[in-house]
């Protein structure tokens, strides 16, 4: 899993992590993100071909299987890797960054948690395919019964 912020990484979890990302980021990838934490978020499921979100999609379950994605028709064009790095880097102004984990292979953010006092939350990646901008590659991914090659634990 990678880097735990509170276990040693320091202040350079971020920036080593961030670079790692732009110097190995493929030129293709899908990668879905679920809500963790005190209210269950859902999920997205983004598709990435170069510089451009081909295809996203939007799940209210935390555990969705193929039919519980809607995808949206326009979607944004935010890097959702970036995203993740500056979502956790900036925890707002009553939460802590409580954990956070990186990728070993890639760099990304594969979780975070912030802590804010009787409430919390976070994201989880749990789908990263890089090689391919086919939504339906992280479509299935569930708690327990990943695929290695896709699903992330």
């Amino acid at each position: 899993m990678g880097c735990w912020l509170l276990a040693g990484c320091g202040d350079r979890g971020f920036d080593d992590n961030r670079e790692k990302w732009r110097a190995n980021r493929p030129e293709e990838y899908v990668i879905s993100i679920c809500g963790a934490g005190f209210e269950p978020l859902g999920c997205t499921l983004t598709a990435v071909s170069g510089d451009t979100v081909v295809a996203a999609a939007r799940s209210q379950s935390d555990a969705p299987s193929s039919g519980d994605w809607t995808f949206i028709a326009e979607p944004e064009q935010a890097d959702p890797v970036e995203a993740l790095f500056n979502d956790a880097e900036d925890a707002g102004d009553h939460c802590e960054l409580r954990d956070v984990y990186f990728d070993d292979r890639f760099g990304y953010v594969t979780y975070y948690y912030n802590d804010c006092g009787e409430e919390g939350g976070g994201v989880q990646v749990r789908c990263f395919q890089p090689d391919t901008s086919d939504a339906t590659r992280c479509m299935e991914c569930q708690p327990g019964t990943s695929d290695a090659t896709r699903c992330v634990e």
